[in-house]
């Protein structure tokens, strides 16, 4: 979908949300994810322009798609895209497979930008950006290379494999292609857990990288995806964050919320309900702030083996990377809560001002990609399909009040979305 503003000629407001909440690891489930999901939420929300969508291709499958031996679902998915109306004018090259697998946790940052898998995969879906559709600008986010801190010499050859990636973007840019532009994204406990981290991080590749690639070429290619959800938890000011993933420049805007419990030591039931929501997936590391002291763990099991400890129950708020819908602002009566108030600061004062994007459009990708584990409470009335509108109902009414509407367009050729 896009969005324009009558006081804001020239710019836009792009919002789709992130296919990896249906993540397919064979052409086969890819189209069955279209048909279940986007294509019902496309025609409640979008029965005549074209429809944004946040593409997910697994390693495997990108692999697949943009070798020979693809060439025919290529096409098809191509065609497929252009005849329903969606435009995927964003990517995530994040998880490289086995997303909603049990066991994943921490093995979702792997293969790390140590390893030349990873480059390869980034590249696969880079070039199968630019056939798929005709988008002048396309970002792809991805990890900031690690879990964990880079050990000495690692951030030498992380940079060394952003570069090669780097330049290819350039070449397929000098070739007719889109620019494609790969956005870092922080998340807590990687190698950049804080958006304050992931602009260093973004000056010392430059730093490595310029006397090779030159300014213009990375001020075009490398920049932040700023995820709601992380920044939340990691307790950051909605005008810092935006500080730095301006000062990197903002590729890409991943928008989430978090779960909350505010004064734990007051609510043992919410401490209980927290702790319970773990399960084999995905990680949830989870912060707690006592004054300016911020707490650390993991994953929920770690947090559960603390929670009666008096430094973690002395905290004033706990907050866990849980994404859960952005229409949802409490998940019952025991004291489980979400970030949701944060999520708008930031959504709200990103449309506000359109001058300090970077680029004559933004781009919002909804990512709530936990459905399958969410407590009924989250889940709400309906099924998924009745999830996902509401999320997109609430993102539009933020917009709405900000004066963005949904661009007029009838055509249904996805490049008119632009």
């Amino acid at each position: 979908m896009r969005l324009t503003h009558p006081a804001h000629p020239g710019r836009a407001v792009r919002l789709a949300y992130c296919m990896n909440l249906h993540a397919g690891e064979t052409p086969a489930e890819l189209f069955a994810g279209l048909r279940a999901i986007t294509l019902p939420l496309r025609d409640r929300l979008a029965p005549r322009g074209a429809f944004g969508v946040g593409l997910y291709l697994s390693g495997a499958l990108a692999a697949h798609l943009a070798s020979d031996a693809g060439a025919a679902e290529r096409e098809a998915l191509r065609a497929t895209l252009a005849a329903e109306r969606l435009a995927p004018f964003t990517y995530n090259a994040f998880p490289f497979g086995g997303f909603h697998a049990a066991g994943l946790k921490r093995a979702v940052f792997e293969p790390t930008w140590l390893e030349p898998a990873r480059a390869r995969y980034t590249l696969d879906v880079a070039r199968l950006a630019t056939e798929l559709a005709d988008e002048p600008r396309v970002t792809i986010s991805t990890h900031t290379g690690r879990f964990g801190a880079f050990a000495p010499g690692e951030l030498d050859a992380a940079a060394a494999q952003w570069g090669a990636v780097l330049a290819e973007f350039a070449e397929l840019r000098e070739r007719g292609g889109p620019l494609v532009v790969l956005a870092l994204e922080a998340e807590p406990r990687s190698a950049a857990g804080t958006t304050s981290a992931a602009r260093a991080l973004d000056e010392a590749l430059r730093a490595r990288l310029r006397p090779r690639l030159g300014h213009a070429l990375l001020d075009a290619h490398l920049a932040l995806c700023l995820d709601t959800c992380h920044a939340a938890v990691e307790f950051e000011e909605p005008a810092q964050s935006l500080a730095d993933a301006r000062a990197a420049g903002i590729g890409k805007v991943q928008v989430s919320s978090a779960l909350r419990l505010p004064r734990p030591g007051e609510h043992a039931a919410g401490r209980a309900a927290l702790c319970a929501l773990d399960e084999p997936r995905y990680l949830h590391q989870t912060t707690g702030r006592r004054g300016a002291e911020l707490l650390r763990v993991d994953d929920l099991p770690e947090l559960a083996a603390r929670a009666d400890d008096a430094a973690w129950l002395a905290c004033d708020e706990w907050r866990t990377h849980f994404h859960v819908p952005i229409d949802l602002a409490r998940l019952g009566d025991d004291g489980l809560a979400t970030t949701r108030d944060h999520t708008d600061a930031l959504v709200s004062a990103l449309v506000a001002e359109p001058a300090r994007w970077g680029a004559d459009e933004l781009q919002l990708e909804l990512e709530t990609y936990t459905w399958d584990v969410l407590p009924g409470a989250a889940r709400g009335a309906g099924e998924l399909v009745d999830g996902l509108e509401r999320e997109y109902r609430h993102a539009l009414a933020l917009l709405g009040a900000a004066g963005w509407r949904v661009a007029d367009e009838a055509s249904k050729n996805p490049s008119a979305e632009r």
